[in-house]
C-alpha cells in the first residue's frame, strides 16, 4: 500500500501546486491561468476517485495512513489518514473545487472587465489554497497538524471576502477572522494540556489522535479535567460550525463573501466535533450531551424563525445552513449509530444541496443584478429551467422524501429520539428540533413563491434562461441529491465500520466502570449485571464479526 500513501499526499497538495503555478503566470494570461487551475482541480478530483476505488468499506480504522516525523522532539508528526467519513468529505471538497472554478470561469466570461476577472490570478490562488486547507482538515490525524490546516482555512477566506466581497466586506472579513481565530486558541490550549498530561504519565509527548484517545480511555485524564478540555475543543468547533449562539459571524461574513467561497466553505466545525472533541473525551461528551442537544434544537428553530424574516435570498439560505447545523449536532450528541450516520449525511448535504442553491443564486444574480426578494417576482415563466433546478434544490433543503435532505434529517432525529428513550437526553429537545422541518418548508416555499411567481417586474423581462454550460455546472449536484436520497446505502456502507467504532466508545462506558468494581458480588445485583454484560458483548460480537478480548476484569463464575 505504499503507493496509496503517496496518493493521499498528492491529493492533499495538488491544489496548492496548482495555486503556485497560477500565481507565477503573467497577469495577461488570464484564461490560461483559469485553465491551469481547472486542470489541477480535476486532477485532485481524479485522485479522490482513485482513493475511493481502493478504499475497503469493511475495514475499521483509518486507511492510507502516512506518518512522517515533523517535529519529533515535540511529538508532532505529519500524520494523514481517512476513514469512511472523511473519504466522502474529501471527495466532496474536490468536487466542489471543480464546480467553483467552473462557476468563476462562467461569471468571468459573462462580465468581461469586471471583478473578479481583473484579479483572476489572485482569486484562483486563494480558492485553491482554501481547497488544500479543507482537505488537510479532513485528513489530519495529528492535533497540531489539524490545527495548522484548521487555521489555514482562515487566511484565504479572509482575503477572498476582504478583496472580492460586498459593500461591507472589510468589516465582515475582520469579524470572521477574529471570531474563528479566537475560538481556535482554546482548542490549542486544550491540546497542549492533553499532550503534556500524556508526557507526565508516559514520558513520551505526542499529539497523535489515536494515542491520545487511548490515553484518555485508559483513565489518563480525570473526569473533572476532561470536562474543561472538552469545552475548549467544543468552543472552537461550535464557532466554526456555526452553532447558535456562536453563529453571528456567519450571515455577515458569508453574506458578503463571493459565491465560490460560500459553496466551498464546508462544515469543518461539525467534522471536528465528530473526529476530535467527542471521541477524545467520551465521558465529558456524555455529560454535556443534554446541553449539546438543547443548543442544537434551539439552533434548528431559532435559525428557521430568523430565516422567515429575511428579505434577501442569500440570507435566507445562510440561516438555513445554521438550522441544518443544528440537525448535525442533534445527530452527533445522540451518541449512537443512527445519529452519527445522519450527521455525516447532513454534512454531505450541506455541500451538495446548499452548494446547488448558492450556485443557482449566483447565476440568478448575474442575470437580475440583485437577490432582494422584494425586487424579484414572476421569474418562473421567464427562466423556467433555472426555476425548476432551484425548486429541486429547495425541496431537498426542506427534506422532501426521496431527496438527500430527508435521509439526513430523518436519521438525525431518529438517533436523537433513540437517545431520549435511553435516558441520555430529554425528549423535549427532540420534539422542538423536529418542528424545524416544518418551519423550513415555510421560509423556503415563501421565498420561492415571491421570487418565481406573481407579476414580472418590467426590468426583468429581458432576463435569459440558463445556458447549457451553466446547466452542466449544477447538474452533478442535482444528480447527487437524488442519488443520496434514493440509494443512501451506497454512501452509508463505507461509514458503518467508523460508526460502530465511534459509537462503541460511548456504549461500552455504560458497563465498563462496573467491571472494575466488586459491587456485583452481592446476590441478584450480580446476576442482573451478568445478563446485561453478556447481552452487550454478544451485540458487539455480532456487529464487529470478531472475537472480543476480555472486557475489563473477568467476573468469576458461581
Amino acid at each position: 500500500m505504499e503507493w496509496a500513501t503517496r496518493v493521499l499526499s498528492w491529493t492533499l497538495w495538488m491544489p496548492l501546486i496548482g495555486a503556485l503555478l497560477v500565481l507565477l503566470m503573467p497577469r495577461s494570461q488570464r484564461w490560461t491561468a483559469w485553465a491551469v487551475a481547472m486542470v489541477f482541480a480535476l486532477l485532485t478530483l481524479g485522485l479522490t476517485f482513485l482513493l475511493a476505488a481502493y478504499f475497503d468499506p469493511t475495514a475499521a480504522g483509518y486507511q492510507f495512513v502516512e506518518r512522517v516525523a515533523w517535529l519529533p522532539d515535540y511529538g508532532v508528526s505529519y500524520l494523514l489518514g481517512i476513514d469512511g467519513v472523511s473519504l466522502w468529505l474529501v471527495m466532496l471538497t474536490a468536487a466542489l473545487g471543480v464546480l467553483t472554478i467552473g462557476y468563476l470561469g462562467l461569471m468571468a466570461a459573462r462580465t468581461d472587465g469586471a471583478e473578479p476577472l481583473e484579479r483572476l490570478h489572485a482569486f484562483l490562488f486563494h480558492l485553491l489554497l482554501l481547497e488544500t486547507a479543507l482537505l488537510g482538515v479532513f485528513m489530519a490525524l495529528d492535533l497540531v497538524l489539524f490545527y495548522v490546516f484548521f487555521e489555514l482555512t482562515l487566511v484565504p477566506t479572509y482575503f477572498l471576502i476582504a478583496l472580492w466581497g460586498g459593500e461591507r466586506r472589510s468589516y465582515a472579513a475582520l469579524k470572521f477572522f477574529l471570531y474563528t481565530f479566537f475560538g481556535s486558541l482554546f482548542m490549542l490550549l486544550a491540546a497542549l494540556w492533553l499532550a503534556f498530561a500524556h508526557y507526565r504519565a508516559t514520558g513520551a509527548i505526542t499529539f497523535e489522535l489515536m494515542r491520545l484517545q487511548a490515553f484518555v480511555a485508559e483513565g489518563g485524564v480525570p473526569f473533572e479535567v476532561q470536562k474543561w478540555l472538552f469545552l475548549g475543543f467544543a468552543l472552537a468547533f461550535a464557532i466554526k460550525l456555526p452553532l447558535v449562539p456562536f453563529h453571528t459571524w456567519w450571515p455577515l461574513a458569508m453574506g458578503e463573501a463571493p459565491i465560490p467561497v460560500v459553496v466551498l466553505f464546508l462544515k469543518t466545525g461539525a467534522y471536528a466535533f465528530l473526529r476530535f472533541a467527542l471521541p477524545l473525551f467520551p465521558d465529558a461528551a456524555q455529560a454535556f450531551a443534554p446541553l449539546g442537544m438543547a443548543l442544537a434544537a434551539i439552533a434548528v428553530v431559532y435559525a428557521a424563525i430568523v430565516a422567515t424574516m429575511q428579505t434577501d435570498m442569500k440570507q435566507v439560505a445562510l440561516y438555513a445552513v445554521v438550522s441544518h447545523a443544528g440537525f448535525i449536532m442533534m445527530g452527533l450528541f445522540a451518541l449512537n449509530e443512527a445519529g452519527f450516520t445522519g450527521s455525516v449525511i447532513q454534512q454531505l448535504n450541506h455541500g451538495v444541496t446548499m452548494g446547488a442553491l448558492f450556485l443557482l443564486m449566483g447565476l440568478l444574480k448575474a442575470r437580475t443584478g440583485t437577490l432582494e426578494i422584494g425586487r424579484l417576482g414572476g421569474l418562473k415563466a421567464q427562466i423556467p429551467l433555472l426555476s425548476a433546478l432551484f425548486l429541486i434544490a429547495l425541496l431537498a433543503a426542506v427534506a422532501l422524501p426521496g431527496t438527500n435532505g430527508f435521509i439526513g434529517e430523518f436519521l438525525c432525529l431518529f438517533g436523537a429520539y433513540q437517545a431520549s428513550r435511553e435516558g441520555l437526553t430529554p425528549l423535549l429537545w427532540v420534539v422542538i428540533g423536529a418542528t424545524g422541518t416544518i418551519l423550513s418548508v415555510v421560509y423556503m416555499l415563501w421565498m420561492f413563491q415571491r421570487v418565481f411567481y406573481g407579476p414580472l417586474p418590467e426590468q426583468l423581462k429581458t432576463v435569459r434562461d440558463l445556458k447549457p454550460a451553466e446547466v452542466a455546472l449544477v447538474l452533478p449536484l442535482i444528480a447527487l441529491i437524488f442519488w443520496i436520497g434514493l440509494q443512501p446505502l451506497r454512501f452509508t456502507r463505507a461509514m458503518e465500520p467508523a460508526a460502530m467504532q465511534w459509537t462503541g466508545q460511548f456504549e461500552k462506558r455504560v458497563y465498563q466502570p462496573a467491571l472494575n468494581t466488586t459491587w456485583f458480588d452481592q446476590g441478584s445485583c450480580r446476576d442482573s449485571f451478568m445478563v446485561e454484560k453478556q447481552a452487550y458483548r454478544a451485540w458487539l460480537c455480532q456487529r464487529s464479526h470478531t472475537d472480543l478480548p476480555p472486557l475489563g476484569r473477568a467476573v468469576p463464575d458461581e
